[in-house]
């Protein structure tokens, strides 16, 4: 394996390492996968990323992930999956593009899927969250009530709504899939890696609901199966090999 040239630092599912599963620390480890810039993870459970990051990010900046650090140029710190997405494309221009004089489209796309499908896909997810959370449980649950000013239970909700305003979200995505392989078109672009690491959030978490209400989706259509197909060889801990 080749020395990495990006240090990654990624959420601990509690006490779980090595799952890819958060939906924003996920855009990033696709982009490098899909990029095929070597790299290595560093697991942070929630509260060492309150404590940890802000040591590496030296700002003021709200604690949050993905971070990386870009050993090969001078341990440049980076900040938030968008912002990442720009500095690989820049500072790795012979890997694959990311973004091609498309970023407003792309920013669309990033804006829809983050503000739509995935609130119901957190609010799905999120019983499985507090099945895994263990000893954290109380810390898992007193923070998510703060942040939303709600109960626990009021975030949930009821499951046959979520179910129904995801399959209608998802909807318009899967028109544009029904006519190209990709959201960008004919190649992989920012919005697929996007999308792919939300719904592999939702796949991790709740995989029988993630196969009926989205691969099975009749609105979405069973082209949102292939793509999912297209798109796994980049969904992985570590970048594929040149040959795959």
């Amino acid at each position: 394996m080749a020395e990495p040239h990006i240090i990654l630092y990624d959420l601990k599912l509690f006490q779980t390492s090595g799952l890819p599963w958060s939906p924003h620390t996920c855009k990033t480890r696709y982009a490098l996968n899909y990029k095929g810039i070597p790299y290595k993870t560093v697991w942070l459970t929630f509260p060492e990323v309150h404590t940890e990051i802000p040591k590496i990010t030296k700002s003021d900046a709200p604690p949050t992930v993905p971070v990386i650090v870009d050993v090969l140029h001078d341990n440049k710190v980076v900040q938030d999956s968008w912002e990442i997405a720009k500095y690989l494309d820049e500072t790795y221009p012979d890997t694959p593009k990311l973004f091609n004089n498309d970023i407003g489209a792309q920013m669309f796309l990033y804006n829809y899927c983050t503000k739509k499908p995935l609130f119901p896909i957190f609010r799905l997810v999120l019983p499985a969250m507090l099945e895994r959370s263990g000893d954290m449980r109380d810390w898992f649950v007193t923070t998510r009530e703060t942040f939303f000013k709600t109960s626990i239970d009021n975030i949930i909700g009821d499951s046959d709504e979520q179910k129904k305003a995801l399959t209608e979200l998802l909807e318009p995505i899967g028109a544009i899939l029904k006519e190209y392989p990709y959201l960008n078109g004919e190649q992989i672009a920012w919005a697929d890696i996007m999308l792919a690491a939300y719904l592999n959030f939702f796949y991790t978490l709740q995989p029988d609901m993630f196969d009926t209400f989205v691969l099975k989706d009749d609105k979405a259509g069973k082209e949102f199966s292939e793509w999912w197909g297209r798109m796994e060889k980049y969904m992985k801990l570590e970048p594929p090999s040149p040959s795959t």
